[in-house]
């Protein structure tokens, strides 16, 4: 529907919302923000909408969101479209902004109803469905009628496949956290949207957790708001169009060594794939030279790619390599004896799989990471990140940038918490919420290949917070790709990740210095 900008990259929480708004609405008193945002909402549902002759369904809630829905609704019928409203609120309690729109909603002679009609609309079909039950303000959990309700449209929009959009957030997301606002996690509800049209500034929750699967496609409008926040924003979202950083084009008068040496410390009995996956894919990453250390060296070349070299990991030498440690490397006194002796390196690493849960079960590990000088990227999952901080997995999914932010500063390094909308953080508090890939990543070894292109990116040059995010990126895209190709999600296979990351990481390195 539209074309990412740089603004719509800018990631900004509840509370500061409400501060733009109210320090706007001091400076322009009579400004209406009801009435913009209906517009809005309107331009916007007349632009998806492909059979007008079908009425439009409009879901009004209490507060601002509802006032929205019923200004959106007045424009509509202004344009000739029929327009039903479920009224879920009582309109003599809308602010003085809402009650306005509902009456001119009314004048327009838009056909209200109460929840109870509910049973009779979904024997209807709709153009279009307007969620405006609650914005970002919600706080309690969605039950009783509001329940009942989204349930409905839910149902209906699934089987008539009706398109359903959002007004500011789908009602029943946090704003903030992505997770849905219920009591009982077996049991949350939101409206599952197939877009998002979302006022002033993104918001964190659209795109990480449970975001995705309910905002779809999200849209940023403004409103007319000059927003103080610039691309320098602390938060932003994690898109090629947004990267500050270059990764440098390759010289003719070039060698090897010109792109770095990795080596890939794992592979215990048993589980030597995953050191090979992310061994090959810091070869496909571009990556000078590639050696693996195995702590059971059952192989000693991969016959598919012989260019990698294998090592025994208890006699390994370090010098000026980038190490990815942890891809399959178990828990045994060994696994323990060369991560020691890594983390008390002052080389590069990146740490991943068995190497963070080594390291949370371990003080003397922690200590020694937390005083590294070089650089550091974790790559944990949720529950990884969890026995590092010493909560629950839940606990870490209920405030994913909270988690991502708390990792960075406990451990002193780079964090890319992974999941549905990966965070990307840092020391400085710089987050990042991702904005590719699909589920086809949720696949044993995705996340040693991802630990693999960021050793590769870091060889090349990148410092850690730029090798996080655009490994990230690509690591996604990649997925994208192959799902565009017909190669996934479902069955998508970390193996075949590898090949896509080269091509798009060309793509991306050729697309940037054309741009600039």
């Amino acid at each position: 529907m539209n074309t990412i900008t740089s603004s719509d990259l800018i990631l900004l929480n509840t509370q500061t919302i409400r501060d733009l708004e109210a320090s706007t609405f001091n400076e322009i008193p009579h400004v209406n923000f009801i009435k913009k945002a209906g517009k809005a909402t309107a331009d916007l549902s007349k632009q998806l909408i492909k059979k007008k002759t079908l009425p439009v369904l409009i879901l009004a809630g209490p507060g601002n969101n509802g006032g929205d829905a019923c200004a959106t609704a007045a424009e509509l019928a202004k344009d000739g479209y029929s327009v039903i409203v479920v009224l879920c609120a009582d309109p003599e309690k809308y602010s003085a902004d809402g009650k306005k729109a509902f009456d001119k909603a009314l004048s327009r002679k838009v056909i209200f109803k109460n929840n109870d009609a509910m049973d009779e609309l979904v024997k209807l079909d709709f153009s279009i469905i307007i969620d405006g039950l609650f914005g970002i303000g919600l706080k309690r959990a969605i039950s009783g009628v509001y329940e009942r309700v989204i349930s409905k449209v839910n149902h209906l929009a699934y089987q008539k496949q009706i398109f359903i959009l959002s007004i500011d957030i789908p009602s029943g997301l946090n704003a903030d956290t992505g997770v849905l606002a219920t009591d009982d996690e077996e049991k949350g509800i939101a409206v599952k949207a197939d877009a998002t049209i979302t006022f002033i500034a993104n918001k964190p929750g659209l795109h990480t957790a449970n975001g995705k699967d309910y905002a779809g496609e999200v849209i940023v409008n403004d409103l007319g708001i000059q927003s103080p926040f610039t691309a320098e924003s602390k938060f932003l979202l994690n898109h090629a169009c947004g990267f500050s950083f270059q990764l440098s084009e390759r010289k003719q008068n070039s060698h090897k060594g010109s792109y770095g040496e990795v080596i890939v410390i794992g592979g215990a009995k048993g589980m030597v794939g995953a050191s090979v996956l992310a061994s090959r894919t810091a070869l496909y990453a571009g990556a000078g030279k590639v050696n693996v250390s195995l702590l059971h060296p059952a192989i000693d070349c991969d016959m598919l790619h012989p260019e990698i070299m294998y090592k025994d990991a208890q006699h390994l030498q370090m010098n000026e390599e980038i190490i990815v440690i942890g891809p399959g490397m178990g828990d045994s006194d060994v696994a323990k004896s060369v991560l020691s002796k890594t983390l008390s390196s002052e080389i590069s690493l990146v740490i991943d799989a068995d190497a963070l849960n080594l390291i949370a079960a371990n003080d003397e590990l922690q200590d020694l990471l937390i005083s590294r000088t070089a650089q550091s990227i974790l790559t944990p999952h949720p529950l990884e990140a969890a026995r590092l901080l010493q909560v629950t997995a839940k606990e870490v999914q209920q405030d994913r940038c909270k988690a991502a932010l708390r990792l960075a500063d406990k451990f002193r390094c780079v964090v890319v918490l992974k999941g549905s909308g990966t965070i990307i953080t840092n020391t400085e508090g710089q987050l990042r919420i991702n904005t590719s890939g699909n589920p086809g990543l949720a696949t044993g070894g995705s996340g040693d290949v991802l630990a693999g292109l960021c050793g590769a990116l870091l060889a090349q040059g990148l410092n850690s917070f730029e090798t996080a995010q655009l490994a990230v990126w690509l690591h996604g895209t990649a997925a994208d790709t192959l799902v565009e190709a017909g190669v996934g999600p479902i069955g998508m296979i970390a193996s075949e990740l590898p090949e896509a990351i080269r091509n798009c990481l060309n793509t991306f390195v050729e697309n940037q210095h054309v741009t600039n």
